[in-house]
């Protein structure tokens, strides 16, 4: 069993809302993350999203699922790739990828931090330097 699924959440432990509030902040950082993306220009398929997921179509940026989520991992932020409709990639390489909030909302990120995820992705769509973004997502994960 994971550990992370053994203990509650920062949020639910520090009495800010529970597990209500808990599931509330994953909706708010999912919006506002989807929110910064499509300021980024990324084509969101639903336009934005109502739950805990996004689903982004990369074709306006000339990148695949599979590519993005390989760079992506390798800077230590972690999606997967994900069809999108209408995808003209082959299933194992696909033309979109999919990002949840939860994960990053049980280790405390808020709204804020989702904006500087928002511009860390769009950082490396755009191939900037790797060894900037790797230490902004170390900073990011040493809240």
């Amino acid at each position: 069993m994971s550990v992370l699924l053994q203990a509650p959440p920062p949020c639910v432990q520090q009495d800010c809302g529970g597990i209500e509030g808990h599931q509330e902040q994953i909706i708010k950082n999912a919006q506002a993350l989807a929110s910064k993306l499509l300021e980024l220009d990324f084509n969101l398929v639903s336009g934005g999203t109502d739950n805990h997921l996004i689903l982004i179509d990369l074709r306006n940026k000339h990148i695949t699922g599979k590519a993005l989520e390989t760079k992506l991992d390798d800077v230590g932020i972690t999606v997967n790739k994900n069809a999108v409709p209408f995808d003209t990639e082959k299933p194992s390489i696909t033309s979109g990828i999919r990002i949840g909030t939860p994960a990053v909302t049980t280790r405390g990120f808020k709204e804020d931090d989702m904006k500087e995820i928002a511009h860390l992705i769009n950082m490396v769509v755009e191939n900037k330097n790797t060894e900037e973004i790797k230490q902004r997502v170390k900073k990011l994960c040493e809240k």
